[in-house]
């Protein structure tokens, strides 16, 4: 791709349900932090209780509020967006996500012709059990990756991406967990890559729950290709031993926790 990163037009993509108050935070931290590179901010309202409206407020950009008219989930809300935007990069963020200050001039720099989309570090604004083990996953993640190198993780509350190669590799997978990822290997099958960049920041509520936490680890465990009990162990021992032990007790138990539900899920045969 020719595109160099003076030329670009981003499209800010939000999938959202019931945070109208988040998505009053995310607008206005958009528009303060905004570098002169966003053409407009999409809104995906999945079929909220009540219908999002930004109200009479004004922005610097165009605010597009598309809704479904009943529960997609996010890929299909990004997807959505997707086929509507105008500019020719796709920045995902969270609707309980809030970009650091430098987000959106770190995105013109880094996303360049030679990366088809790019994709960074998640920090948390709370500080429960729960958000604290998840962090935790999180930086070991980030520790095995080099900054610019290519890797198999997207955070689809912090990235962008070209918008021809997202369309051209179709999207994210319309799945319940691990749609982000599925992205990766999409990109990949089409010739793109995605980096990691550690400059690309966002501050994220971490925490839903322990309830959703071990959904979604259960759910991410069925999803996955079947292995073998013994290597489900072998994953469950590996887990435990790099866990904060002895920094936050709580955190890596709850961490442990969530590797046996994910690795009994993956090990139990397809149904």
């Amino acid at each position: 791709m020719s595109t160099t990163h003076n030329t670009k037009t981003v499209s800010a993509v939000v999938a959202t349900r019931n945070r109208p108050s988040d998505i009053r935070q995310l607008l206005s931290a958009i528009a303060a932090y905004d570098s002169g590179v966003v053409q407009e901010v999409l809104l995906v309202d999945d079929a909220s209780d009540t219908p999002l409206s930004t109200g009479d407020s004004e922005y610097p950009f165009p605010v597009r509020v598309l809704r479904n008219a009943t529960r997609c989930g996010a890929a299909a809300s990004r997807n959505l967006a997707a086929k509507e935007a105008t500019g020719d990069v796709l920045a995902f963020l969270d609707d309980d996500a809030r970009p650091l200050p430098d987000w959106f001039q770190v995105l013109d720099t880094a996303l360049t012709g030679e990366r088809a989309a790019i994709t960074g570090r998640v920090l948390p604004f709370d500080s429960s059990v729960v958000a604290r083990a998840r962090q935790y996953r999180y930086e070991v993640r980030y520790a095995k990756h080099a900054a610019y190198s290519p890797v198999t993780f997207f955070a689809g509350g912090n990235s962008a991406v070209w918008t021809e190669h997202f369309l051209n590799a179709g999207g994210f997978p319309d799945i319940v967990t691990a749609s982000d990822n599925g992205l990766v290997e999409r990109l990949a099958e089409s010739g793109g890559q995605v980096c990691f960049v550690p400059a690309l920041r966002v501050a994220h509520r971490n925490s839903k729950g322990a309830g959703i936490a071990f959904r979604e680890a259960w759910r991410a465990g069925r999803l996955a290709p079947r292995i073998t009990p013994v290597a489900a162990l072998r994953r469950f021992a590996d887990t435990a031993r790099i866990q904060p032990w002895s920094d936050d007790p709580a955190a890596a138990g709850l961490n442990l926790g969530l590797q046996a539900a994910n690795s009994l899920a993956t090990a139990l045969p397809a149904v």
